[in-house]
């Protein structure tokens, strides 16, 4: 019961990624209408693990990449593994900062927003479920918190690239990091959870949740820290101005 009702958590995520994969296609197709690629984080990703999934079983190598990736709701997670092992593929040093912007923040408010998705299924059908005690859901898993802090490290280093020149891209950055990080520390806490209840060694973990945890919020409260201080510098410049008026 337990894994049909996880099924069903990873097909609600599915059909979420589709129809935002179906609407960030179409909007690029009409603002670019010489491109015959679509483009786009999301796109890019799908299409990298749906060649993986095809690259492993010989019957599927004549399938459209997307269409099998969409196919294989089980393995939802290969998604988070493509991130971890090959997001450089898609967000390469090489390009615009601007467009490194763009592709991780919709690839990192795809993967939250499906996970999201996933979490409400599973709040919705709760009394469904048997009991949870020692079982480490699906997206609190290893290769799931991997793909996640992946993308976090990331808008990281973006961020300290973009800070003091490009004050709207670092903006855009911390909004996308904000909902990543609630999302990998309750992840965390899952897979601790799970391991306290088996009765394993969980220090190590924690520790690692821990680390984590205050790299993120340390530099989310810089973030606001900075922001605050500016306001508050202009807000004063202003009343100067006025007085001195």
């Amino acid at each position: 019961m337990h894994n049909i009702l996880e099924h069903g958590e990873k097909l609600s995520a599915m059909v979420w990624l589709r129809e935002m994969h179906n609407t960030a296609v179409k909007a690029r197709l009409q603002t670019d209408m010489q491109s015959s690629e679509p483009g786009g984080g999301l796109w890019d990703l799908v299409q990298l693990t749906g060649e993986k999934a095809r690259r492993s079983n010989v019957m599927l190598l004549d399938r459209d990449k997307a269409e099998v990736f969409y196919s294989r709701v089980s393995d939802l997670e290969d998604l988070f593994s493509c991130v971890h092992l090959h997001i450089e593929l898609i967000v390469s040093r090489d390009q615009p900062l601007h467009t490194q912007v763009d592709k991780i923040c919709e690839i990192s408010y795809a993967c939250t927003k499906a996970l999201q998705t996933a979490m409400h299924y599973r709040d919705a059908q709760q009394t469904w479920y048997p009991s949870p005690e020692g079982l480490t859901p699906w997206y609190c898993k290893s290769n799931v918190r991997l793909g996640l802090w992946k993308l976090c490290t990331l808008i990281l280093d973006l961020k300290d690239e973009a800070s003091g020149s490009a004050s709207s891209l670092v903006e855009k950055l911390v909004g996308n990091l904000e909902g990543l990080v609630d999302i990998l520390l309750e992840s965390y806490a899952g897979a601790i959870t799970a391991k306290v209840e088996r009765e394993e060694e969980y220090r190590g973990l924690q520790k690692e949740y821990w680390s984590k945890r205050d790299t993120l919020l340390n530099s989310m409260y810089q973030y606001a820290k900075a922001v605050a201080e500016a306001a508050t510098e202009a807000s004063f410049l202003m009343n100067l101005t006025l007085f001195c008026a």
